[in-house]
């Protein structure tokens, strides 16, 4: 994964000020506990900014490399392995705020879990095995 910090447009910044809640391309399913999207983009396709609010993880459903800016202005490039996940929990107040581009050779899939409850659990409230 590299990292690297640009400065951005105003189109950019507008864009993020307007962040979609949609998380994915298609919602493939809701209950009361999550949603289930998927995103699929072609070499050089693009998912415009969109917020995390909920806690989620995401599934690489095929192999390939992304890049995705964040509100920050902090670009990241990562390389996927069909079957690896990564999972984020954020605090009560936080969100997260980013596009993602295919700048891979091949088709980029991902099937992308939103959990309407929280994955964080204090400390004092988690009960200990007995």
């Amino acid at each position: 994964m590299a990292q690297s910090n640009v400065s951005m447009s105003k189109a950019f910044r507008d864009e993020i000020a307007n962040a979609d809640e949609r998380v994915g391309q298609t919602l493939v399913s809701e209950t009361d506990l999550v949603r289930v999207w998927h995103i699929n983009l072609a070499p050089g396709e693009r998912l415009g900014f969109h917020r995390h609010e909920l806690d989620y993880c995401w599934i690489a459903l095929t192999s390939g490399r992304s890049r995705s800016m964040y509100a920050d202005g902090n670009t990241v490039v990562t390389d996927y392995k069909a079957g690896d996940c990564k999972v984020f929990a954020f605090a009560a107040d936080e969100t997260m705020v980013h596009d993602l581009t295919n700048i891979g050779s091949s088709q980029l899939a991902f099937t992308t879990i939103e959990f309407k409850g929280s994955l964080r659990r204090e400390h004092d409230m988690v009960e200990r095995p007995r």
